[in-house]
């Protein structure tokens, strides 16, 4: 239903090779949306009417992937491995309010990132570290339908600010200013619609999120990344205080990547024509509800990646209510 987790992608990694070796790579930015990150929700339904918190630390490592799944290398034989730390807070407001039927809200979460990425191979390697805030997303307009029978039927727009931490730095082979290798957001706007299916009954949650990120160009190098369809999915059982599930995650860049209108061209070995990402990540949930209020762990493990880091992540989730409305 709404990006409530850290918005984090490793298709930044390629970066760091051009503050290395001066050459002009494609990938940009971060998927605003990190794979994965609404799984555990019942993100076709909503709470009770109030103001709630949540938070979420989340752990993540992998290699960067090329176009055939493999380990990419760059035009100078570089692997480049990430491990990831990040963070986020969020407000949810459920009024009380009905809109063409459905329950409506709003949310906020603003992230933060400390990345570390290491560029080396048999005899070396260097290590580039950075943090700082990435993207604020804003959810005007969050509307649940309830459907009956425990089906629940919801829909969203997020809007991810251009507000992230970024720097850019000069390419002068090809002619023009890239992202820096230290940069953690991304320098231009994403609208981000979703359409989400829950059954909740006798404790179960299952729920299929469908989202699509539409990204703006970057004015200043003149890149637009692809629109991005992810996939979340959760079967979970509440047992007692203690809910156990399985989570799973596709995502699939659907068009290329652009630089001034044209389509990325391929660097053999890298990433291929249009730097199109793909990801599947499964793996299981833990949660425990204290009344007050409620912990999470999930764990994603990736099973395939292609054009970007087959990172695993390990999330540790916070939430409570800190009003409730009547």
């Amino acid at each position: 239903m709404m990006n409530l987790i850290t918005k984090h992608s490793m298709r930044a990694l390629a970066l760091c090779f051009s503050a290395l070796a001066g050459h002009a790579i494609a990938a940009e930015g971060i998927s605003p949306l990190q794979p994965g990150a609404t799984t555990g929700n019942a993100a076709g339904a909503l709470p009770p009417p109030g103001l709630y918190l949540m938070t979420d630390v989340a752990y993540e490592k992998g290699k960067l992937k090329n176009e055939r799944g493999e380990t990419a290398r760059t035009p100078t034989g570089q692997r480049i491995k990430a491990s990831n730390v990040s963070s986020v807070a969020a407000l949810v407001w459920v009024p009380g309010w009905e809109v063409l039927g459905a329950r409506y809200a709003a949310a906020v979460a603003q992230p933060y990132k400390w990345a570390r990425t290491r560029i080396g191979d048999e005899y070396g390697s260097n290590v580039v570290s950075s943090s700082g805030l990435v993207n604020t997303s804003i959810t005007p307009a969050i509307l649940s339908w309830d459907l009956g029978g425990g089906y629940h039927l919801g829909t969203g727009l997020t809007v991810y600010a251009d507000n992230g931490k970024f720097r850019y730095a000069y390419d002068a082979p090809a002619g023009r200013h890239v992202k820096s290798s230290t940069a953690i957001g991304n320098d231009y706007w994403t609208l981000e619609p979703n359409l989400a299916l829950t059954y909740l009954t006798d404790g179960w949650n299952i729920t299929v999120n469908n989202l699509l990120d539409i990204n703006t160009t970057n004015k200043t190098t003149q890149y637009r990344s692809g629109m991005t369809y992810y996939l979340d999915m959760t079967v979970a059982k509440r047992i007692n205080n203690y809910t156990l599930g399985f989570i799973g995650n596709y995502t699939k860049q659907i068009t290329d990547d652009k630089i001034d209108g044209k389509k990325v061209s391929a660097v053999p070995g890298f990433y291929g024509e249009g730097n199109k990402a793909e990801h599947v990540l499964a793996g299981p949930l833990l949660a425990y509800d204290f009344g007050a209020f409620s912990i999470n762990a999930r764990m994603l493990f990736s099973l395939r990646a292609k054009n970007d880091a087959d990172v695993s992540f390990f999330h540790l989730g916070f939430s409570m209510p800190l009003m409730q409305f009547h």
